[in-house]
């Protein structure tokens, strides 16, 4: 090599011949495809346990032999594999879902990806269940964000921390229908703070004008709370003018000025003649004459309208009122009445104490009296809002068993987040999203966020009164925004559907195929056994069909085996076994003749409990097993059969055990009987492929040998990609193989091996073609499958050489 050097002096160069390694590989992973109760559709899970199987895809089910698919798979991990297992898809399957509108019976989000690839911009949907079925159902989604110091710009004169305030609202909104609708409405709330020409209030409750009643304190839209500690509100019956109100009239009103003191209240009558504006209401003259003041509370008879007059004006022969709702309809021809304290700027207030909003919200279920308080503070603004000019982003989210259906304990708070934020990019690290849609998406095992909550923010005018501001939507970049709020709301999942129906587990082979083709590219998901699964479809031909679409993925990826069961019907509740015999080769014999499957012969009989029966279960899950455990406990090169390695746990008894003649009439047809054998129990007794032709590879022990030195061998040599075809890489190549080759010898893999890597199979002409050359020879060890023993009785005296001898 070239020095390089102009004056003496030394250059030390560096040659790695060690590139490249032989690492061990996990020859312990099945996979297998069917409808579970849940989890993400047409997604290979990895699953280490039975119980991730029943937390990640739910429980088995009764219904249409669900139990089948969850029991062969429980199956295979009880012999220490891992699984992938892929949830089926089917045309009914739907996420259970809150929507904005009318119910949506239709959403399906298969997975996360599917969420953040089509379904992150949905307007229809709130709030939706992590993957489809009827397991979310009645699942509750409950959510309150930051809406103290709502600032309302009137007068502050007269007014104290403490005292109740109503404000109306109305704005137009799209309908789902296609129209343009009117949302009207007003919040009540008590003030927190007294500022120049304004005041701040905590809202505390909220009142729909369509339905024209206040509810109980669950905060849902067009419902609250009139709160305030000290004051009665009942419905008021119409009395004459001027009419001194009788303590012991039921409905009587109780209204306290600043000192505490119950006022007298005047109850009258009067008529409005036109609804104007959003908030603006026209009353005749009469209505000046009874001095009506701001916070008087009116109500119409007709039971549309009820609330406080926040303001009003003097015309030329009327009074106009300033509302504390808007005027959906012209109130013509309806008659109120207005209850107004004796005295003028008598103000309601909340008893002598002001009561703090939040510590009064629940989560607003139906079988516990849960607060927010007892789970978080109180949401305010966070500190990436507040370094951006901006208010009032965060929000607490809630996920909560309410019935009991999802967990089994109603009331149960099954996720919990809390100070995320309204604000698209907000963010508590680099990495980290706070927006609450991102944050679900990401972090939620339970729920994705649709649709952004309408928060309610207010604005006056003269006018036209409080009316809805809109800059304050959800879902918008944080800076220099006072974001809306929502208070508190709960959110009830439904119209979440299974396959066919709620309830229904009937697949379509279809369906079952397309979940497994996701398993075809090798390079995407590392697989080592593919499961059958039960034998599928409605007849022998459709189960047919599902075992050589397995048998073909395995055999175009080559590095798997695929185990299958005979048909069902062929095995199960039949009680002459010379039938079930013909039954199982009739199935096998017109199947793909390959290495990379095993057959075996039927189903065991297994305990599930969770539903407390007894069920029939196919032995592909079992049989996959059983080789897994033999490379955990020995090595993928020996033989999964026999009483040593071949033992089927969890077996009470088979529903098909072969006798010897049946066994011989089985062997050829490449399948392997599963047997009870007395003090063993039930073993594999066979260590066949599905290859028809006589060779190597129709052993089980033989094609997993090279299954893993193929696997292992073919690493190594990609570390030698891009290096130079010549003998420093050749060299290495030889140095990294044949130890490893050594010792699988060693542990009784192979007899024998030989590595041809050199100029006679790297020619020139295999060199400029850019290719590299090892050939790898090796005899396999082979199992004993038959035994012959022969005792020969001699007489006394007679020499055992002389016996030998002659034999």
């Amino acid at each position: 090599m070239a020095l390089n050097l102009v004056s003496p002096g030394v250059r030390v160069k560096e040659i790695d011949l060690t590139i490249g390694r032989i690492d061990d590989i996990n020859d312990q992973v099945g996979a297998i495809a069917g409808p579970f109760e849940k989890g993400p559709v047409n997604v290979p899970i990895l699953v280490e346990t039975e119980s991730e199987l029943l937390d990640t895809f739910g429980s088995p089910k009764s219904e249409d032999a669900q139990y089948e698919y969850w029991m062969t798979a429980s199956a295979f991990l009880s012999y220490g594999g891992v699984l992938r297992v892929i949830r089926t898809s089917g045309d009914k399957l739907a996420n259970a879902n809150a929507p904005v509108g009318a119910a949506v019976t239709n959403l399906s989000v298969e997975s996360s990806e599917d969420y953040f690839n089509n379904h992150t911009t949905d307007t229809e949907w709130h709030y939706a269940a992590r993957n489809p079925g009827s397991w979310a159902n009645n699942l509750k989604v409950c959510v309150i964000d930051a809406k103290a110091d709502q600032r309302l710009a009137i007068g502050t004169d007269g007014l104290a921390v403490g005292y109740a305030v109503t404000a109306g609202f109305s704005t137009s909104v799209a309908l789902t229908d296609g129209t343009v609708g009117v949302q009207t409405g007003y919040l009540k709330g008590q003030i927190t703070q007294i500022n120049h020409g304004s005041f701040d209030v905590k809202v505390i409750s909220k009142f729909d004008s369509s339905t024209g009643i206040w509810s109980e304190a669950d905060y849902e839209e067009g419902s609250s709370t009139t709160a305030f500690q000290g004051y009665e509100q009942g419905i008021f019956d119409w009395q004459e003018a001027n009419q001194t109100p009788n303590i012991n009239y039921p409905n009587r009103i109780r209204i306290f000025n600043n000192s505490g003191l119950e006022q007298r209240v005047e109850r009258t009558r009067f008529q409005a003649t036109v609804g104007i504006g959003s908030t603006m209401i026209t009353f005749g003259t009469d209505l000046d004459t009874f001095k009506a003041h701001i916070g008087d509370q009116i109500k119409s008879l007709n039971n549309t309208y009820n609330g406080n007059i926040v303001g009003y004006t003097t015309g030329v022969g009327d009074t106009k009122v300033i509302m504390d709702t808007a005027a959906t309809v012209a109130f013509a021809n309806t008659d109120f009445i207005v209850s107004s304290g004796v005295g003028s700027g008598i103000n309601l207030r909340v008893g002598n104490t002001a009561h703090d909003w939040y510590q009064q919200q629940k989560l607003g279920l139906s079988n516990s009296n849960l607060y927010w308080k007892n789970l978080a503070a109180a949401p305010g603004t966070s500190a990436y809002a507040k370094d951006r000019n901006s208010r009032f982003d965060e929000i607490h989210v809630a996920v909560v068993d309410d019935t009991g259906s999802v967990t089994g304990t109603a009331g149960n708070v099954v996720e919990k987040w809390t100070g995320l934020s309204k604000a698209s990019d907000a963010k508590i690290s680099p990495s980290t999203a706070t927006f609450y849609k991102d944050y679900l998406a990401n972090f939620s095992e339970y729920i994705y966020g649709g649709a952004v909550e309408v928060g309610v923010g207010l604005k006056y005018s003269t006018s036209s009164g409080y009316t809805v501001d809109a800059t304050g939507t959800w879902g918008q970049k944080a800076q220099g925004v006072t974001f809306n709020g929502i208070g508190a709301r709960s959110h009830t999942l439904a119209s979440g559907n299974d396959y066919g129906t709620v309830g229904s587990y009937d697949v379509t082979l279809g369906d079952v195929i397309n979940s497994y083709t996701t398993l075809e590219n090798p390079a995407e998901y590392d697989i080592n056994y593919l499961i059958q699964g039960p034998s599928g479809g409605t007849s022998i031909y459709e189960a047919q069909a599902k075992a050589n679409k397995l048998i073909q993925i395995a055999s175009v990826r080559k590095d798997c085996i695929a185990t299958i069961s005979p048909y069902r019907s062929g095995v199960v509740g039949l009680t002459n076994s010379d039938t079930q015999t013909n039954n199982i080769v009739t199935f096998y014999d017109s199947l793909t003749s390959s290495s990379y499957a095993v057959f075996d012969s039927g189903y065991k009989y297994t305990f599930d409990r969770f539903n407390n029966t007894f069920r029939y279960i196919p032995l592909n899950g079992d049989t996959a097993g059983i080789m897994a455990r033999t490379s955990i406990n020995s090595y993928p090169w020996f033989s999964p059969a026999g009483s040593q390695r071949g033992t089927v746990n969890n077996a009470i008894k088979l529903a098909y055990n072969p006798s010897q003649a049946q066994r011989d009439l089985l062997y050829p047809k490449r399948v392997n009987p599963v047997i009870f054998s007395a003090g063993a129990g039930m073993i594999l007794f066979g260590d066949k492929t599905a290859l028809k032709e006589a060779s190597a590879f129709d052993r089980i022990n033989v094609r997993r040998l090279f299954l893993t030195i193929e696997s292992t061998i073919e690493r190594a040599a990609k570390a030698q990609l891009f290096e130079f075809n010549d003998i420093l890489t050749r060299t290495n190549f030889l140095n990294i193989v044949e130890p490893y080759l050594r010792d699988v010898k060693a542990k009784r893999g192979i007899t024998d091996f030989v590595v041809v890597c050199d100029e006679s199979n790297n020619t020139p002409d295999v060199i400029d073609a850019n290719q590299f050359k090892a050939d790898i020879f090796v005899k396999p060890a082979r199992s004993i499958n038959f035994i012959g023993l022969t005792f020969v009785a001699t007489r006394t005296g007679i020499s055992f050489d002389e016996v030998i001898g002659t034999a």
